[in-house]
């Protein structure tokens, strides 16, 4: 069985499938005759994690662990941690002095990102353990793109190490910099850095026809496309236990991603529709942030009907599938979220449930969307979507939820063992 580094910080994972990515593909490569061997910290600086996602670790894998020293330690010994510290660190958009000051430190202060601090000590053990193991080949998934940096070093004094550089987001192009207040010598040094990966990397692995062209343009030398996707054991599809018609989203929602005319348009239903305002639940989970729980709550029809559902297990999370009548899909209204596949849409595949979906026109999403036919694709500045949710509310059924099983987190383990072994 040959043998695969997978160099990740994220294990086991929490939240959403793109997250998960690296853990099905350890799950399903074993049976295509690759050994999975994970690296990753000891102790991460994340809260959240789904211990039941490690019943999908393969017994051929094996974990690798060292303690990483991160600098939001220091962080919350100054300022107490925040309800957020496991998401993207302290990213928020209250325009406090405090918040900005903390926002321009992690911008310009660590490059690529306060994992930075872990490479060195990691490509140290690593690159005897890899001459020990007779390690052929590695992967390195970002964010956080302190792991590229690993594989960078470890290239470097092992020419030969076949090495697959994964962007799960962009790097240098991603929208969320901008929140840093990165001067014009950190913004330099994050393309710098992006460069030499990408063109020192055998392949640099994306997830959307989009970022595949960006890379590109970047300066990759060979790029490659893998799409996120759902896992078939995950899914028991059952029908739905309650009379509510019920609109979900499951998982973190920022202010950067707020479906204003959504709210107003339910709003609009429930003055209209005296069947549609009995019925009418709106379940959020997760991180939801208090903007747009404000925004749902200045109409008097919806004040009452939000569930928040806190945090959700991957398992929960399925299960509130089968409960709900239209899942939402949220991009990032921006150029990065042209090319952003977020990892629930095939999760919502798999569930098959119709998709409301906001982003920017042209994205790969809406072209995902039209040519399954699984859902609706409207940007944010659109207000005509009150017939389709009728439509959905009246139970008729518009969608015919093709393609699906192109993203089976099996079959897109069968493309990646393809590539590792076209590197030999």
């Amino acid at each position: 069985m040959k043998k695969v580094l997978i160099i990740t910080y994220y294990w086991p994972p929490a939240g959403g499938s793109g997250v998960q990515r690296w853990l099905k593909f350890t799950k399903y490569l074993p049976k295509y005759n690759w050994k999975p061997i994970i690296y990753t910290p000891e102790n991460p600086y994340f809260d959240l994690q789904d211990e039941a996602l490690l019943n999908d670790i393969p017994n051929e894998a094996e974990v690798w662990k060292i303690p990483i020293w991160e600098p939001y330690a220091l962080k919350d010994k100054m300022f107490g941690k925040g309800s957020s510290s496991q998401s993207a660190g302290v990213i928020t958009n209250k325009k406090s002095l405090k918040n900005k000051l903390l926002n321009w430190v992690r911008g310009n202060l660590f490059i690529p990102d306060p994992k930075i601090y872990w490479v060195k000590p990691s490509v140290k053990v690593l690159h005897k353990k890899i001459l020990e193991e007779g390690i052929e080949h590695i992967i390195t998934t970002g964010p956080p793109h302190s792991m590229h940096l690993i594989g960078l070093g470890l290239k470097k004094i092992i020419p030969n190490l076949k090495w697959i550089a994964d962007f799960r987001d962009p790097w240098s192009e991603l929208d969320l910099l901008n929140e840093f207040q990165l001067n014009n010598s950190s913004r330099k040094k994050h393309k710098d850095l992006e460069r030499e990966v990408l063109q020192s990397a055998d392949v640099a692995l994306t997830v959307s026809e989009t970022w595949v062209e960006d890379l590109k343009a970047l300066g990759a030398n060979k790029v490659k496309l893998i799409t996120n996707g759902y896992d078939v054991d995950d899914f028991e599809l059952k029908p739905k236990t309650n009379d509510k018609f019920i609109i979900g989203h499951y998982g973190l929602l920022n202010h950067l991603r707020n479906p204003k005319n959504l709210w107003k348009s339910l709003a609009n239903l429930c003055a209209k529709n005296s069947e549609f305002n009995t019925r009418l639940e709106i379940h959020l989970s997760g991180n939801i942030d208090n903007e747009v729980l404000n925004e749902i709550a200045s109409y008097p029809q919806l004040k009452e009907k939000v569930k928040q559902l806190g945090y959700l297990s991957h398992a929960q999370v399925l299960h509130q599938y089968n409960e709900a009548d239209l899942l939402l899909l949220l991009l990032f209204n921006s150029k990065s979220g042209v090319g952003n596949y977020p990892g629930k849409i095939f999760e919502y595949f798999a569930a098959q449930k119709p998709i409301l979906a906001f982003g920017p026109k042209e994205s790969d999403v809406q072209k995902l969307i039209e040519k399954t036919n699984i859902g609706k694709f409207f940007s944010y500045e659109e207000t005509k979507f009150e017939n389709d949710i009728l439509l959905l509310f009246k139970n008729e059924k518009i969608f015919d939820f093709k393609m699906k099983e192109n993203f089976s987190r099996e079959k897109l383990t069968h493309d990646l063992v393809i590539l590792l072994n076209t590197l030999d």
